[in-house]
């Protein structure tokens, strides 16, 4: 038996698809070459994959890159489906809602993902500007010290003043 759930948003950032997770208490779990011979799935995990703490008769319920997004890989039937949790059981919720609150959770931290990304081009456009400000500064005074000016500098609002003095 097999089936083809679709949610609205694909998932292809996996930063963004590990904080929904980590909301929903997936305890999700990316997986490298140190730790993919501590689980075992029937279709096999990955370095790559992120290992939830569902599982059903396949093993862990995890997700797999394929092509462009991550795609959840699970028992279709759902038989043996369980949540792993070390403090309290919470009940098994159907894949289909599963991906609905994955669905949702990541529209939020994509919307939180983005506007971080925002503020990062920011502050780099930010530390550019300083950086071609400083340059041009140290080249006015270092030409006019070559011309025989004294350098007083003034700063008002946040704007550099250079009064350039010559005795003659």
């Amino acid at each position: 038996m097999s089936a083809v759930i679709q949610t609205t948003t694909p998932f292809v950032i996996e930063e963004v698809l590990i904080t929904a997770l980590t909301i929903l208490d997936t305890n999700p779990l990316l997986i490298t070459a140190k730790n993919v011979h501590q689980y075992t799935h029937r279709g096999g995990i990955q370095v790559g994959d992120i290992v939830l703490n569902r599982t059903d008769y396949y093993g862990p319920q995890h997700f797999r890159k394929v092509g462009t997004q991550y795609q959840l890989r699970h028992d279709s039937s759902e038989i043996s489906g369980r949540v792993i949790s070390q403090v309290m059981t919470k009940p098994y919720k159907r894949v289909a809602q599963f991906l609905r609150d994955v669905d949702q959770q990541y529209q939020s931290a994509y919307v939180e993902y983005q506007a971080h990304l925002e503020e990062q081009e920011r502050q780099r456009l930010e530390a550019e500007r300083r950086a071609r400000v400083e340059a041009t500064r140290k080249r006015v005074i270092e030409k006019a010290k070559a011309q025989g000016y004294s350098i007083k500098e003034i700063t008002k609002e946040g704007k550099i003043q250079l009064v350039l003095r010559r005795s003659i």
